[in-house]
């Protein structure tokens, strides 16, 4: 049975966008190309970031959080169970698509955001699902 999520509110999209947007901004300034975003792979939901540098493909999964919103949790340790094995599963399903037959790895960027909207960290964990 596959867990389904609650809609993100307005809010919430619109602090996901923008941490989409600047942890592709962060990848693109540390070498990395990035080819595709919010791709997505029903029913395992989507990819937010496919970028690739050094021959490897990497699909990124972005987590953004402002400081001190206690009911999400920080960035970092936002990554439930249920949401690594879904994206385990649509890592499967982009393989399978592309017929890509270069190295992938799963990265984790974590981008936090103060409650004024600057940003206090970005974290790039690689091979996060390692």
């Amino acid at each position: 049975m596959v867990e389904r999520q609650p809609k993100p509110s307005g809010a919430r999209m619109s602090l996901g966008a923008r941490g989409e947007h600047l942890a592709a901004a962060y990848l693109e300034r540390h070498g990395y190309r990035v080819v595709q975003r919010n791709l997505r792979l029903p029913p395992w939901g989507e990819i937010d970031l496919v970028a690739e540098r050094d021959g490897v493909t990497v699909l990124v999964e972005v987590r953004a959080r402002r400081d001190g919103d206690a009911r999400f949790g920080p960035a970092l340790a936002s990554l439930s169970t249920a949401k690594q094995s879904r994206m385990l599963r649509a890592a499967e399903a982009y393989l399978a698509q592309a017929g890509d037959d270069r190295a992938i790895r799963i990265d984790l960027v974590a981008v936090t955001l103060d409650r004024a909207g600057r940003v206090t960290a970005i974290d790039h964990i690689e091979n996060a699902l390692a």
